[in-house]
């Protein structure tokens, strides 16, 4: 039996990607709040590139501010840092938000900060960026144990009224650039703040989680096991995920039951050849409710639960939608097609959307497209990206 599926029972959630760049659970561990969940079992070990030849340093040719705030009823402070040009203003402004994972203003990953050079970039171009610290990591703070993106977006809220209200900011011309998990928070924040100016999304998504996760966890076992089998697999996957999907405030104790019944049931339709093929003939329910049991934070039920169609299709300010062709993550076809779609039921005219060849999740040219290669690109953030998303802006902001 190939290795690469040793402990199948445990598969359903163990091909979660890395979580500070990838739609994977925000940390919500109660007694660690700055710890970060890398759940993908090969991340382990990986080493950083010792130069990145884009990360910014001083002198900037642009002014800098580190800024603080809290949000209204004080349960939330934020830090962040606001970068624009030296003359000129107030400024058309972006407000970054981080994907899934804590994560500091840089969008800080094996030693990439991809967030830094894209400020660094469109700052030099003439735009002001506030780019700001997730709550529970960095000088940021609020709790994060029952926060789902929803949360989250009402923390770019603070974000952009307090923008709102710098002298450096035109208030008139600020806009979202969210990547991953931020670019499905990007349209949960024009909902509630339709003076949002555009929207820039970085391999956002478009479908539901559990889209995305039937995606994320079934396509690595593809070839590894026969068609059989991976048909067995696929029916557990898209079951558990359902289960989730549509009982997403149900109790963990009745959820689980759920689960485990549907485990139980899913093994008396297979064949032993089938089940020893995946490591699931000695598997027991309570094994595998175990492993789910750690995957039913707020979180991630909402995560699972929600389509962003739900909230893209209420969007009419310009959007700019981009994916890398080789993102294993936020596959660009199935997003990207989503997300277009909701648009055109929005009736929104304006909005472009393109995949960009060879580029993976965190838009590096690469060449095994890996996770694991995230580290060994020198590149941080394709230039003919920055240049599209600064052409765009011209264009089409107005």
């Amino acid at each position: 039996m190939n290795t690469n599926i040793k402990a199948f029972f445990l598969l359903l959630f163990s091909f979660m990607l890395i979580s500070n760049c990838s739609i994977a659970q925000k940390d919500t561990t109660k007694n660690n709040q700055d710890a970060r969940i890398t759940t993908h079992p090969e991340i382990s070990g990986l080493t950083t590139h010792d130069a990145f030849t884009q990360t910014p340093h001083t002198p900037y040719p642009y002014d800098t501010v580190e800024v603080e705030y809290d949000n209204a009823d004080k349960t939330v402070h934020l830090a962040g840092t606001l970068t624009y040009p030296k003359t000129g203003g107030p400024f058309m402004t972006i407000v970054m938000i981080t994907g899934s994972g804590q994560q500091d203003r840089d969008e800080s990953i094996l030693g990439h900060k991809p967030f830094a050079v894209i400020a660094d970039y469109l700052t030099r171009n003439g735009y002001a960026v506030l780019r700001v610290d997730d709550r529970g990591k960095g000088k940021s703070k609020g709790d994060i144990y029952k926060a789902t993106s929803m949360d989250f977006a009402n923390d770019v809220i603070t974000s952009v009224r307090f923008a709102a209200g710098l002298k450096q900011v035109d208030k008139n011309k600020i806009g979202l650039m969210g990547h991953s998990e931020g670019g499905f928070i990007a349209p949960i924040v024009y909902a509630n703040c339709p003076e949002i100016a555009f929207i820039v999304s970085l391999a956002g998504t478009g479908v539901s989680g559990a889209d995305i996760l039937f995606k994320q966890q079934t396509d690595p076992v593809k070839g590894l096991v026969s068609d059989a089998a991976l048909t067995a697999y696929e029916k557990l996957t898209a079951g558990t995920l359902n289960l989730i999907k549509e009982h997403e405030t149900m109790k963990d104790s009745a959820l689980l039951a759920m689960i485990r019944n549907h485990f139980a049931e899913w093994k008396k339709g297979y064949s032993d050849s089938v089940l020893i093929a995946l490591n699931a003939k000695t598997a027991t329910p309570e094994q595998y409710g175990f492993q789910i049991m750690t995957e039913l934070k707020p979180w991630f039920r909402y995560f699972i639960a929600t389509d962003p169609a739900l909230y893209w299709s209420k969007v009419h300010c310009p959007v700019l939608v981009l994916n890398g062709e080789k993102d294993i993550q936020v596959y660009a076809t199935q997003n990207t097609t989503a997300i277009a779609a909701a648009l055109d039921k929005a009736g929104n005219k304006n909005y472009t959307v393109n995949i960009f060849p060879g580029l993976n999740h965190l838009f590096q040219h690469c060449t095994k497209c890996t996770v694991q290669e995230y580290a060994k690109l020198t590149e941080t953030f394709s230039p003919e990206v920055l240049s599209f998303i600064k052409d765009w802006l011209g264009k089409k902001v107005k």
